[in-house]
C-alpha cells in the first residue's frame, strides 16, 4: 500500500509491516482509520485482530469489541478478599 498523501498513515503501515509491535490507532472522524485498517488487512500477510470500543465501530472496521475479544463481563469486577 502506498500512502503518498498521508505520511502518518504510511509510517503506521510500514511500522505494522516491518515490526512485530502492536499499534493503537486513533484520530478524528473521517480521517481514514477504518479505510486504513481494511487496506492493511487486505494487503498484509500478518495475522491481526481489530478491536474497537463500541459495537458500531467494530462492525465498521470488520472487527470485534474489546469486551468481546477479552471476554470481559459487563458488570464491575470486584476482587474476592
Amino acid at each position: 500500500m502506498d500512502y503518498k498523501t498521508n505520511s502518518q498513515l504510511q509510517l503506521a503501515y510500514d511500522f505494522v509491516q516491518f515490526t512485530g509491535r502492536n499499534i493503537f490507532l486513533t484520530g478524528k472522524a473521517g480521517t481514514g482509520k477504518t479505510t486504513f485498517l481494511h487496506n492493511l488487512k487486505e494487503h498484509s500477510p500478518k495475522r491481526m485482530v481489530v478491536t474497537a470500543p463500541t459495537g458500531v465501530a467494530a462492525i465498521n472496521a470488520a472487527g470485534v469489541t474489546i469486551h468481546s475479544f477479552f471476554q470481559l463481563s459487563f458488570g464491575p469486577l470486584v476482587p474476592d478478599y
